[in-house]
């Protein structure tokens, strides 16, 4: 991702200091790196108090090697990063998506993703899951990963469960079982 250059001395750009948002800006304070933020509800104190400089979206997106969105899903952020705004991205910049699907206009990621322009790792989607046809599942630039981070409870041993049957149908030989897509992609292999 990113054009096999490393982190060092990059700049993040995160959308969004929501908790999650501003638990990244804390961690991501002990690395040598830029991190500017964009929320319309922070205040300079806030990006202040997090070592991040709040900047307008397109001003963050024009400067960001790195994109990670932590907005909440709501009627004027969806599709918040569509095709004018994906193309503010310099070349070989990463979007992470670990917040809703929704935020982003999977199509216009689709297509700056197939060109090689950008590199994104996505544990939402929109649609979710993705059609079994998406350019996205096969491509080198792209990561996509279970949106499970939020699981907790009774739902952590399912999640046990299903990941102990599916390496038992592995070990045997057999298809994955889920999710259902995955299923037909094994099939058209």
């Amino acid at each position: 991702m990113g054009g096999g250059r490393s982190n060092y001395g990059r700049v993040v750009g995160i959308v969004g200091l929501s908790h999650t948002g501003r638990r990244v800006a804390h961690l991501l304070r002990s690395f040598d790196l830029t991190v500017l933020a964009s929320d319309p509800y922070a205040t300079e104190a806030d990006a202040q108090a997090l070592g991040t400089t709040l900047v307008p979206l397109p001003d963050l997106l024009h400067r960001s090697d790195i994109v990670p969105l932590h907005a909440p899903s709501l009627p004027e952020t969806r599709n918040l990063l569509n095709a004018d705004r994906l193309a503010l991205l310099p070349d070989h910049a990463t979007v992470i998506n670990t917040a809703r699907g929704s935020l982003i206009d999977t199509g216009a990621l689709t297509a700056e993703c197939v060109s090689g322009r950008l590199s994104a790792i996505l544990d939402v989607t929109d649609p979710e899951p993705l059609p079994v046809d998406s350019p996205l599942f096969g491509l080198p630039n792209v990561q996509l990963t279970p949106h499970i981070a939020s699981a907790m409870g009774t739902e952590v041993h399912r999640l046990a469960e299903a990941a102990l049957d599916e390496l038992e149908r592995y070990a045997k030989g057999l298809p994955p079982a889920y999710p259902n897509h995955m299923r037909d992609l094994a099939r058209i292999a």
